[in-house]
């Protein structure tokens, strides 16, 4: 039951971000909050549950999305990887979730571009690129620690047990 009421909470953080997050704009991009919840999850939970979290989700935003199921998934799937790389590796410090989110929009953005390149959809020019991959990644990392706050409050209700079995 509990990883029913979790599954309905990405649920509705997919929802929330495609609906109503492209309102809050600023400087070309919006939160990307399926993405700061896997982060979250990866960084409180371990890469496992994060991975699983990632597919989840991905597979969500991709139903959402114009174009074939995958590249989202895939682009969530290397920043759960990313970030469980890191915070296996790195300790302490309350900016780290927050440098997580940011290279893992990098990296989730960039997968994005490259799967976009390969199924031959149009891409924005390079400079426009960088500039939305540079807004997004801080946009992100703003908003990690309030995400972790979250993720770590449903983590100890045991409203959401965030690790699949």
């Amino acid at each position: 039951m509990r990883l029913l009421v979790a599954a309905l909470l990405m649920l509705g953080a997919v929802l929330v971000q495609v609906t109503w997050a492209p309102r809050l704009e600023v400087a070309g991009a919006f939160p990307n909050l399926a993405l700061v919840a896997v982060i979250g999850i990866t960084w409180t939970s371990g890469v496992r549950a994060g991975l699983a979290w990632a597919c989840l989700a991905g597979a969500l935003l991709d139903l959402t999305a114009e174009g074939p199921i995958g590249p989202h998934a895939l682009a969530l799937l290397a920043a759960a990887y990313a970030t469980g790389f890191l915070a296996r590796n790195v300790r302490g410090g309350p900016l780290y979730p927050a440098l997580a989110a940011a290279a893992g929009t990098a990296l989730y953005s960039l997968v994005l571009l490259g799967a976009d390149d390969t199924l031959g959809l149009p891409l924005p020019p390079l400079t426009v690129a960088i500039q939305l991959i540079l807004s997004a990644a801080a946009y992100n990392a703003v908003l990690m620690p309030v995400g972790l706050v979250l993720v770590q409050r449903l983590k100890s209700l045991g409203v959401a047990r965030v690790q699949p079995t």
